[in-house]
């Protein structure tokens, strides 16, 4: 052997023996480590735009890695955890309803304010909250995937799949939120933990964990159409086996389903008590829309037509016709129904509710089942790492176009 094959070979044993030692690591370790490395790359990135931040009313020019943590949104959590909220909805001098943090779920800034009082800031704080809640939904998302694949597809498959989509849950454009006092983290870990509870079958966890949801981020609406799906299908299946769910099983199943129903409505509710205004929430949202209200669907249809003209409706429906085709085809099956349905009910929510603007590049981190697909390839190499490469190249861009603040104002993230 030459002393270039010598070479050659050392550095091949020594790969395949670091190889080794990290597929010997426990897989939670390893999605930790992987998030670990995410982090630190969205952190060097955020660095870097903040020398590019002019002055604003959030930071001075060219402000540190602290400063950038508390721009946009993260200054309503802030006035949550510091302040509360307020006792009725704010008037403007024509007696419309204005912005304020009633617009804003309490879980993730009371969070924020219990850690407080250990004397760390509102900044650290909030991304510390943030960061874990991250981490656990990060380990949640490998296990529920490779939980829900190992039953559809085979055991390399599964671990594929549950593989792809916890490292890409790790790196998607908007994982800026896993770090700054947003609310993103928190709700995916209560979400990941519910559906794990629910196909486990463990009804009063699931049931707690929705209501949690429910006052965390305004996502937990679709979490009914998810728990219909799941039993509907246990019933059907005890009907095939010529059997019925015992009585027990069927109170637990119609007090999750009570508390699924519960939960999209309890933060709405909350609002009015707080104020005393049964519209106080939809009013407060509305203030943050173009015509002052919140109208289902309306957005989404108007920017279809701005964008595309006349045929821009049309488009749009060929659209959600065509992702509802493919989510239902056989080409996503091994999600199996509950994440499918909670992938299609999602988007319906949003439909209804969100104005199609930049915040949607945020939203669509709950979508993260899908992630997994990329794994489920057999016969080939999977392309994972084509994937993480444009995802983490377009979180520099995410982090510079839209948290990025150029004054006076600016789209948000």
């Amino acid at each position: 052997m030459t002393a270039v094959d010598a070479s050659g070979g050392l550095r091949l044993g020594l790969r395949s023996r670091l190889l080794l030692r990290w597929l010997r690591l426990p897989v939670a370790v390893r999605v930790l480590v992987v998030y670990a490395a995410a982090r630190l790359f969205t952190a060097v990135v955020l660095a870097e735009v903040a020398r590019f931040q002019p002055e604003s009313t959030w930071t001075p020019a060219n402000p540190g890695y602290g400063d950038m943590l508390g721009l946009w949104d993260a200054t309503w959590y802030e006035k949550i955890a510091t302040e509360g909220y307020p006792g009725a909805v704010p008037l403007g001098q024509a007696g419309d309803p204005q912005q304020s943090a009633l617009a804003f779920y309490p879980v993730a800034p009371l969070l924020a304010r219990l850690l407080m009082t250990t004397g760390l800031s509102f900044g650290a704080a909030g991304a510390l909250v943030s960061l874990v809640a991250g981490a656990a939904a990060a380990v949640g998302v490998e296990a529920l995937l490779r939980r829900t694949l190992r039953t559809r597809v085979s055991a390399t498959l599964a671990r594929r799949g549950a593989w792809s989509g916890a490292v890409l849950f790790c790196v998607t454009p908007p994982a800026l939120v896993y770090q700054v006092p947003y609310t993103e983290g928190p709700a995916l870990a209560l979400l990941v933990a519910f559906l794990l509870c629910l196909q486990r079958g463990r009804y009063l966890p699931a049931a707690l964990l929705a209501l949690l949801l429910g006052l965390t981020r305004p996502v937990a609406v679709p979490l009914s159409v998810v728990v219909v799906v799941h039993l509907g299908l246990r019933a059907w299946a005890g009907h095939r086996a010529g059997t019925v769910l015992g009585g027990r099983e069927a109170v637990r199943g119609l007090g999750l389903l009570a508390a699924s129903g519960t939960a999209g409505l309890l933060w709405p509710f909350t609002a009015w008590q707080l104020t005393g205004q049964p519209d106080a929430y939809t009013a407060t949202m509305g203030a943050w829309r173009a015509g002052g209200e919140v109208v289902p669907l309306k957005p989404w249809w108007g920017i279809s037509q701005y964008v595309l003209g006349p045929v821009g409706p049309l488009v749009l429906v060929a659209g959600v016709a065509a992702y509802a085709a493919w989510l239902l085809s056989r080409r996503t099956r091994a999600l199996g129904p509950e994440l499918r349905a909670w992938c299609l009910a999602y988007v319906g929510y949003l439909l209804l509710v969100l104005d199609p603007f930049t915040s949607l590049f945020r939203y669509l981190v709950f979508l993260f089942p899908l992630g997994a697909l990329v794994g489920l390839r057999p016969g080939r190499r999977v392309p994972i790492t084509g994937w993480v490469v444009c995802c983490l190249a377009l979180q520099v861009v995410w982090v510079a176009w839209l948290w990025r603040f150029s004054p006076p104002a600016d789209w948000p993230p």
